[in-house]
């Protein structure tokens, strides 16, 4: 039986709570999702870990109870269709699942018109930290975490085109020895809002936060050095200045509204530069004297400049801040 609005939003809050401060284990998954991107930003040193403050969804699916719907995923139906909280039109294109590990990739094609093309999925075992590497017509497309809630991502597909979208599991690292993973995924198309609504307030970060650490071993815990928040499209660049101290520094990306998660952002230190999509923490490691400043320079954008344009018909919000770690 279909939930009201409200509802949902409120059992996805609470099922997500719990998922937010879990930690994560950074160095399990950090090898494959740094190739995954290698393709995308050449020499990047990505450490993807969930960001504090999490990320808002505007994402609305109806529940039905059936039978024989996806691997295990609870009665999770995705729609045919649904509008997203910034007023866009999705319309699914094609649909399938997998179970890990009898499957270990799944394939869909579309022909994509003019609108932009995003990928949904959803899994039934939110604890194992599994994720999936996404890649459309051979190129990398990003990566999709086991979470509480369905995750989409936009795919770099021109229009007019033929897109072979193809899924592969990597959910061998989480996973228990026996134990079955299900995903459900599903292609979907979208219309942006004829007029574009105002964006959601900016994340807010934490002024300080303990390092995740694996088997016992881990790094100091960070304190807050500088920030910046905007709204897209409207704010697209920034830069701030800190201090370094001879430490770690990392830059932490937090970003609100239907398609904030879906933003990539460059970031700039000296020559070395990331692109990261605005929902992670990434270590950067700095070089310098202790007490000399240190600018850090971004850059937000739409995950593909084929579907440029849609997206600044749809609202967002960031924050980015620099954190330093304390011995």
């Amino acid at each position: 039986m279909p939930v009201s609005e409200d509802q949902l939003r409120q059992l996805l809050a609470e099922r997500s709570d719990p998922a937010r401060n879990r930690p994560v284990p950074q160095e399990r998954i950090t090898a494959r999702i740094r190739r995954a991107r290698m393709k995308r930003t050449a020499g990047a040193a990505l450490l993807a870990v969930a960001v504090a403050a999490g990320v808002v969804s505007g994402v609305t699916l109806a529940h039905e109870h059936t039978s024989g719907r996806g691997a295990g995923l609870s009665g999770l139906s995705f729609p045919a269709t649904f509008t997203a909280s910034d007023g866009a039109a999705y319309r699914q294109l094609a649909t399938t699942s997998m179970t890990d590990p009898d499957q270990r990739s799944v394939s869909l094609t579309v022909q994509a018109g003019s609108d932009p093309i995003d990928v949904m999925a959803a899994c039934d075992a939110p604890k194992s930290n599994a994720f999936i590497d996404v890649k459309v017509n051979g190129a990398d497309a990003g990566v999709i975490v086991c979470q509480d809630k369905p995750q989409l991502i936009g795919l770099p597909v021109r229009p007019g085109r033929e897109a072979h979208i193809t899924v592969y599991s990597t959910s061998a690292l989480g996973r228990p020895p026996g134990k079955k993973i299900g995903w459900q995924l599903a292609a979907y198309t979208w219309t942006p809002s004829a007029t574009i609504r105002p964006a959601p307030a900016a994340p807010r970060l934490p002024r300080s936060y303990p390092r995740n650490t694996t088997n016992g071993q881990g790094t100091g815990p960070r304190r807050l050095l500088a920030s910046r928040s905007g709204d897209w499209p409207g704010d697209r660049t920034g830069s701030f200045t800190v201090t370094y101290h001879g430490r770690q520094l990392d830059i932490s990306l937090a970003c609100a509204g239907a398609v904030g998660s879906q933003l990539q952002v460059s970031i700039r230190i000296h020559d070395s530069s990331q692109e990261l999509s605005c929902s992670h923490t990434s270590q950067l490691s700095t070089a310098g004297a202790a007490g000399q400043p240190v600018t850090v320079t971004f850059r937000i954008q739409a995950p593909s400049p084929y579907t440029a344009a849609d997206y600044a018909k749809r609202a967002a919000s960031w924050t980015i801040a620099a954190y330093d770690e304390q011995k």
